[in-house]
């Protein structure tokens, strides 16, 4: 008989990529077979703005400001909505999903979040949205995650 507490939390990278579906789609049958909680997390990085930007902020431009922050209230909003029903998929499929929006460099704020709620395995996408900079390979973030991270990392394709 399995250890029913082996996979209690699981932690889900999520950035809406086919990977990071299959990667969900996983997850879920995982988490029915040891009654695990899913934990889907969006990290958005935080270090791709411009540099000019960062810089108008330091001075405090008010405009600047503003438009970067309705900006990141825009985004939040989106990927909320997205998160959202990802974990109605879960919940109809009969796992317990939640979901959280990290900022960050993504592999610091998902290590960070991992060691925060104790996670005991990490499903996550061979390769996700990265445009032209995306790997063939395995994907950077994937693959720094699982040389990183003090729990077993299940990478799916």
């Amino acid at each position: 008989m399995a250890n029913k507490d082996i996979f209690k939390s699981i932690l889900v990278p999520f950035d809406g990529s086919k990977y990071s579906r299959n990667a969900l789609l996983q997850a879920i049958e995982i988490s029915k077979n040891f009654g695990s909680k899913i934990y889907i997390v969006t990290a958005v990085d935080t270090s791709d703005f411009p540099p000019g930007m960062l810089l108008a902020l330091l001075k405090k431009d008010k405009r600047l400001e503003q438009s970067v922050s309705e900006f990141v209230t825009a985004a939040k909003s989106q990927i909320r909505r997205e998160l959202l029903a990802e974990v109605a998929v879960c919940k109809a499929k009969g796992a317990d999903a939640y979901y959280d929006i990290i900022a960050g460099n993504p592999i610091d704020a998902i290590l960070k979040f991992a060691r925060g709620r104790k996670i005991n395995l990490i499903v996550m996408g061979s390769q996700g949205l990265h445009g032209v900079r995306r790997l063939k390979a395995l994907g950077s973030v994937s693959r720094k995650i699982s040389e990183l991270a003090s729990c077993p990392v299940m990478i799916v394709h």
